[in-house]
């Protein structure tokens, strides 16, 4: 009687385990086909990429170096000034990788909501630009750095960070994660009836502005302190509208700031008279921006990557003069506010001396 009890209690227990186990792989299959249904947005009816990222398959980020961008002109006109660009090109990788992503994560742990935020109604285009990013593009365009494992999950192998490819239940968890991840500062834009709204943002490098001000406002909210945005505000919403899926435009913006640090939080709009005179910590500021559209949301994902380059290092490699000529432009083209604007009334005298000494 002993021996049979115990042989039914056994098979009981087996059973239970049996059944817990299915339950489990079952509940693993739901999550990797809700994930799989987000990337499937990203390919076509046979599988393919609607637009294949190309993959950099012996690519050292530590030996790529930052790119020269040189974006000034001697008369600034404020225009869209954009031009095509490819989709594997929305995130880039440099030497730099590292730290900057290092410094990103003590940001977003220091200044919290400042730098990251999602509204309701922008779950959705979070976890959708988490699945793609996480899960598609880039172990396909980074193979050497990112992997995916078959056990769902992304991981990092220059800072050795592990991610669930499915996107967490909480959208703030998801934009930390790109936080640390990438380079490149995210805003998500929904179309509505007369314009786009920002619903969620992560941005650890602002430059003169807090981000988590721009959360909630449209593009004319967003350009609000911009001088002249009436001249291409309107452009920019019907260009917004007609932006496909797959397809990718760039365009940059420069500024010349004090110091190097990369965030700045606290403006850089100052008065007339605030005088500073250059030195070894003047830094030119460029920010490489893109545009795409998330397919399944239809969200506008605007990216943009900031360098820095010391004014020594312009003036050395001989760009000196025509920088000097750009910051007097300021004042001179159908935008002249942006003097000010950019705080040139600050530095704008001493730097253009100093690049042309």
């Amino acid at each position: 009687m002993t021996f049979r009890l115990l042989n039914t209690d056994t098979h009981h227990t087996l059973l239970v385990a049996a059944i817990a186990a299915c339950i489990f792989v079952g509940l693993l299959y739901l999550l990797w086909q809700k994930g799989n249904a987000t990337l499937s947005r990203w390919r076509n009816k046979h599988g393919r990429a609607i637009v294949p990222i190309e993959p950099l398959r012996n690519f050292d980020w530590r030996a790529e170096k930052p790119k020269r961008l040189r974006p000034f002109k001697p008369t600034y006109n404020i225009t869209m000034g954009i031009q095509a660009d490819d989709l594997s090109e929305i995130i880039t990788v440099d030497q730099d990788y590292l730290d900057r992503v290092t410094t990103r994560r003590s940001i977003v742990a220091n200044y919290k909501n400042t730098v990251h935020g999602c509204l309701p109604g922008g779950e959705a285009a979070v976890k959708e630009l988490y699945s793609y990013l996480l899960g598609h593009h880039l172990p396909t365009r980074f193979p050497s750095m990112f992997k995916t494992t078959g056990k769902g999950t992304f991981q990092n192998t220059v800072t050795g960070a592990a991610f669930p490819l499915n996107p967490p239940s909480d959208p703030e968890i998801c934009l930390r994660t790109l936080a640390e991840t990438v380079e490149e500062d995210i805003f998500l834009l929904k179309e509505t009836d007369t314009t786009h709204v920002c619903l969620a943002f992560t941005c650890c490098f602002p430059t003169g502005f807090d981000p988590s001000t721009k959360l909630g406002q449209d593009l004319k909210g967003i350009h609000d302190p911009v001088p002249s945005y009436e001249k291409i505000g309107p452009s920019m919403e019907r260009f917004f509208r007609k932006l496909q899926v797959g397809k990718s435009v760039k365009r940059m913006n420069w500024v010349v700031q004090t110091h190097g640090d990369l965030i700045n939080t606290s403006g850089n709009h100052i008065k007339d008279g605030d005088e500073f005179v250059a030195d070894e910590e003047a830094h030119l500021r460029i920010e490489l921006q893109t545009l795409t559209r998330l397919p399944q949301t239809r969200f506008v994902l605007f990216c943009f990557k900031t360098y820095l380059y010391a004014l020594k290092d312009v003036k050395e490699e001989g760009s000196g003069p025509a920088l000097a000529d750009a910051i007097e432009g300021l004042k001179t083209g159908n935008a002249p506010g942006m003097f000010k604007y950019k705080s040139a009334v600050r530095w704008g005298k001493s730097v253009a001396e100093y690049l042309r000494s």
